[in-house]
């Protein structure tokens, strides 16, 4: 059985609080991430300190599903800044938003000035899972890294592992039956590509 995991991750400082804001992924700092294993049924939680096992993990799976994770996620596991990537997951990487990009015609790995166009906008997990299972995220991503600076570190794990389940069932519904639907919209888009980030290594 192939090696399939999903993973998500929650950061340590708000995005505004940030010089560089999204752009500086070194910074946000590491507060939880998921992941979940398809291998054993089964979610792992690691904190700040867990920081090398997570890469290890991640580095020994056939296929990693996310959503943004090749833009975001993996870049904060790794302490990388923007426009960096970790190449060593390109290949295994199956990042539904990318794939949703690449579908509508953008660049699924939009870098540098003027790259992320209007046209990127309005496909959030929530957005995605509202339309096509009619449930959305239990929160909002911005509140984690206030939770986690305020102690709250189970509410962090639990939202994460929540963010995780969505993505792994949007995974295998995706690979099952190739389409989504923006809820925002009730635009249904059929999912063109397995991994379309492999033509810009």
């Amino acid at each position: 059985m192939q090696d399939h995991v999903v993973v998500d991750v929650e950061i340590q400082k708000t995005i505004e609080e940030t010089p560089g804001g999204w752009d500086a992924t070194d910074q946000l700092g590491l507060a939880v991430a998921v992941v979940f294993e398809h291998q054993t049924d089964r979610f792992r939680i690691y904190g700040p300190d867990d920081v090398p096992a997570l890469r290890e993990r991640l580095l020994k799976a056939d296929r990693i599903s996310s959503f943004n994770g090749w833009k975001f996620d993996y870049q904060v596991i790794w302490g990388l800044p923007q426009p960096q990537r970790v190449e060593q997951l390109r290949d295994k990487t199956n990042d539904i938003l990318a794939r949703i990009w690449y579908s509508l015609g953008i660049n699924p790995d939009p870098i540098g000035p003027g790259a992320f166009t209007k046209a990127h906008g309005g496909w959030s997990l929530d957005n995605v899972m509202q339309g096509t299972f009619g449930l959305g995220k239990i929160g909002f991503g911005g509140d984690a890294p206030k939770w986690f600076q305020a102690g709250q570190w189970a509410k962090v794990a639990n939202y994460c592992v929540d963010d995780v389940a969505l993505e792994r069932d949007l995974a295998v519904f995706v690979d099952r039956h190739g389409f989504v639907v923006n809820g925002k919209t009730g635009q249904v888009l059929r999912i063109a590509k397995e991994n379309p980030l492999r033509p810009y290594a």
